[in-house]
């Protein structure tokens, strides 16, 4: 599960990003917005081969206003709505059509709900992750990633813990998003896993859409019997509809181990059952054959003969114990011929015996409680001695991986001191650079107040140009009317001349050549008059290319300003940045001596750890020795507090008994 919410989560992150940078946009230039983000979309399929599209979708005018000037458009739709749509095709990435162009207004990150796309011709499920793009906190667009499932599904289909074992993934609708069954996929869980979830299915349809794990087991018989089924949630990023996936494995691959376990210590058992049988039979025989012949020689003995022996063969303890009875035979010989002479003594020795036994038995118990607390002491001890050795090893062992460890880290901080001495360079460098750049902006500014102050001036100048230029045009209407007034006067006077007869040649002459001249003033006139006409013209067109050149001045001074402010703010920042890095120096230097002191302690504490693990390894040693003479101490008191009290009992008899142990001695043969 964690790995498909990283898979999500890395596309996610993706959009997440140009959505952050989209939301800058009023910093870009008006004409470079479109052309930019168009490319960032693209970008994002052609970069990253599971994304089968991209896109941006924009509220109308919210990006640059400019809409009606790219209707009909390539990214656009028939306003200009800004919605480029960049997919994966068989020929490449190629722009397509949008198959939903609204703008949601969650204003949250969101995890689409699967849903059937057609793709080169064929059908594929597919889910969209989406991150809003704000401005004052209102959203004006979408960044959107369209994945196809099929990599989810090819990641759930690995999934196999046990043999058997069945995966399943589901939207936060109950939509099956992956399965083992690819029949289901894409369907609603409610028509398809009834088999699978029984009499459990609207609960775990209803922990999915909580976002909650859960866990059942049912059985299903097409799937190998019963199953322990376990979902848990994948919650992605900041969204809000977290998905589930459901992990179904075969109880008797769970249980398996457990026979095995179980077989392997019944046929252990058995071994150890025949050998114990077979060397307590041999042992058994080695010792029942020489106590029979004990036995024979001990009714014997039984009857008074005590002038036999046991014969002394072989080299076990049957041999020490015959030596040890024969010994013991010779001394009772001994002692019988003793008792004789002592048996008066023995009545009085045996009334004093019987009180003395009594504070034996007393003190024998005594001694039996504190043997038997000591030996619990001396279990509790080995145990704990066993324990610290164990946790000595794992502390040796970790100290050891420790040394490791400080060992990388001074290695990386000696890099980290490296690294940060070289930034602190550049940092001084940037900020002299900055420094220099200060004086740039201010001469680009007075540079700028220069040329916008000579264009003003040139824009006065054309439009007292343009002033002149009209007085002129009435100058030539005038010039055109005395012109046709004059061909009238010269048309009138040739009509006078023509009346005057032979008089009136000589005026007639003088008519016509104010009639040529009348036309010729007029042809001037009207050729002035559209020479003039098109130098106002141009004047207008000088005059509103100077009006915009003159409005660009006003942007680059406002931009000039800008830079200039942006210059002192990195400057400022640059410095505190430059503060930051000396002391960030000193701190590692600082860590690098703090990591030398860690690591000369941890190689101290390695062989300090080894000492102890050694001295521990040795009174482990001792106390498993002292334990098991405490068992034995523990048993021979067991003993000796028997026969105490069986002699105790003896002593009380004694005195009435040594009568007739004179009698019985007396039938000894010795």
């Amino acid at each position: 599960a964690l790995g498909i919410k990283v898979w999500l989560e890395l596309y996610l992150d993706a959009v997440r990003t140009a959505g952050q940078i989209m939301a800058k946009y009023e910093q870009i230039n008006l004409e470079d917005r479109r052309p930019f983000y168009n490319l960032m979309v693209k970008a994002l399929v052609e970069e990253n081969p599971e994304v089968v599209a991209a896109s941006t979708i924009w509220e109308s005018n919210a990006l640059d206003g400019l809409d009606a000037a790219f209707a009909q458009t390539e990214g656009a739709d028939r306003t200009g709505r800004f919605i480029p749509n960049w997919v994966r095709t068989a020929q490449g990435v190629k722009m397509a059509a949008l198959r939903n162009d609204a703008v949601p207004q969650t204003g949250n990150e969101t995890l689409n709900e699967p849903y059937e796309y057609e793709l080169n011709g064929q059908k594929t499920l597919m889910t969209t992750v989406s991150m809003p793009i704000k401005n004052q906190g209102r959203v004006v667009g979408t960044v959107n990633i369209d994945l196809d499932m099929a990599t989810i599904q090819r990641k759930v289909e690995q999934i196999q813990p046990y043999k058997g074992t069945v995966a399943v993934m589901y939207s936060n609708s109950g939509l099956v998003g992956s399965h083992f069954d690819a029949s289901r996929i894409g369907k609603p869980m409610t028509e398809t896993e009834g088999d699978i979830a029984g009499p459990y299915l609207a609960t775990l349809r209803e922990t999915i859409q909580q976002g909650k794990p859960f866990s059942f087991t049912h059985r299903t018989p097409h799937l190998g019997g019963e199953l322990f089924f376990i979902s848990v949630p994948i919650a992605v990023g900041n969204t809000t509809t977290p998905w589930a996936l459901l992990l179904g494995i075969p109880m008797k691959a769970i249980i398996a181990p457990i026979y095995r376990m179980l077989l392997i210590g019944l046929i252990i058992s058995i071994l150890m059952l025949l050998l114990i049988s077979v060397g307590s039979f041999f042992v058994a025989r080695s010792i029942s054959d020489p106590l029979k012949r004990m036995v024979l020689i001990l009714n014997d003995i039984g009857e008074g003969d005590l002038t036999k022996r046991l014969e002394a063969g072989g080299d076990d303890e049957i041999r020490d114990m015959t030596r040890s009875f024969n010994t013991t035979l010779d001394k009772i010989r001994g002692l019988i011929l003793m008792i004789r002479e002592k048996a008066q003594s023995l009545s009085q020795t045996g009334t004093e015996l019987s009180a003395s036994m009594r504070a034996t038995t007393t003190a024998v118990n005594e001694i039996t409680a504190n043997i038997q607390s000591m030996k619990a002491q001396a279990g509790n001890q080995s145990a704990g001695v066993a324990e610290a050795s164990r946790s000595m090893e794992k502390i040796s062992a970790h100290i050891t991986h420790l040394n490791d460890q400080i060992d990388k880290q001074a290695e990386s901080v000696a890099q980290s001191t490296t690294a940060i001495e070289q930034m602190l360079a550049n940092i001084q460098s940037v900020t002299s650079t900055l420094t220099r750049n200060v004086d740039n902006v201010r001469n680009l500014a007075e540079s700028s107040g220069i040329g916008r102050s000579g264009l003003e001036e040139v824009a006065t100048a054309i439009h007292g140009i343009d002033r002149e230029s009209e007085g002129l045009l009435e100058i030539t209407a005038v010039i055109q009317n005395i012109a046709s007034q004059t061909n009238l006067l010269s048309m009138n006077a040739a009509i006078e001349a023509a009346h005057a007869g032979e008089a009136g040649k000589g005026f007639a002459v003088v008519a016509d050549e104010i009639r040529k001249l009348a036309e010729s003033s007029g042809k001037q006139s009207k050729t002035i008059s559209a020479v003039l006409k098109r130098i106002t013209e141009s004047i207008d067109q000088i005059t509103r290319s100077t009006n915009a050149v003159l409005n660009k001045f006003e942007a680059i001074n406002f931009g000039v300003k800008t830079v200039s402010e942006q210059e002192e703010a990195i400057r400022n920042a640059m410095e505190e940045q430059d503060q930051g890095s000396k002391q960030i120096l000193s701190a590692i230097s600082r860590l690098n001596e703090i990591t030398s002191g860690v690591k000369a302690g941890s190689e101290e504490m390695n062989v300090g750890s080894k000492e102890v693990i050694e001295t521990n390894r040795a009174l482990e040693s001792i106390t498993r020795e002292l334990t098991q003479g405490m068992h034995e101490m523990a048993a021979g008191a067991d003993q000796i507090n028997g026969a105490v009290s069986q002699v105790n009992e003896m002593s009380g008899r004694n005195k009435s008994d040594i009568d007739e142990l004179i009698q019985e001695v007396n039938r000894f043969k010795t």
